[in-house]
């Protein structure tokens, strides 16, 4: 079973079929290890699109956001950790074989740029996997 991760927010416009949900930053935010991946990390909150047609969300609404989270760790491979790997690659290899610390750091640099690029052409099928869902805050 896939655990989830839930954020409480607010509702702060909706553009129906999209709910716009500003998730402010908590107080354990500060010590935690995921950083700013994190979509609640931050020192003025996030707002995460939801697409809900359901039109049962009014503006300002307190609600619980939930997404999985292996999706979690798999952003962070993809934002973070796949990058780091990519330049340290790039710059080791021109490093070996020109033997210059300049150019084998603009090579490792110069890397990010097709990635993030294939990374912005790929968001509609990163949106289709990497999907929040917003449900009412439920009170006792």
């Amino acid at each position: 079973m896939d655990k989830t991760i839930q954020y409480t927010g607010t509702i702060e416009r909706i553009v129906p079929p999209l709910v716009y949900v500003r998730i402010a930053p908590l107080l354990a935010c500060s010590g935690c290890h995921a950083g700013s991946p994190c979509p609640a990390a931050g020192g003025k909150g996030r707002t995460v699109e939801v697409e809900d047609a359901t039109g049962r969300f009014a503006l300002h609404e307190e609600v619980v956001l939930q997404g999985r989270q292996s999706a979690g760790m798999q952003a962070v491979l993809l934002a973070c950790a796949l990058p780091a790997i990519l330049v340290a690659v790039a710059l080791g290899i021109t490093f070996a074989l020109t033997g210059d610390e300049l150019t084998g750091a603009a090579a490792g640099l110069s890397v990010l740029f097709p990635y993030y690029g294939l990374l912005y052409l790929m968001r509609g099928k990163l949106n289709r996997k990497f999907v929040f869902t917003v449900s009412k805050i439920q009170h006792s």
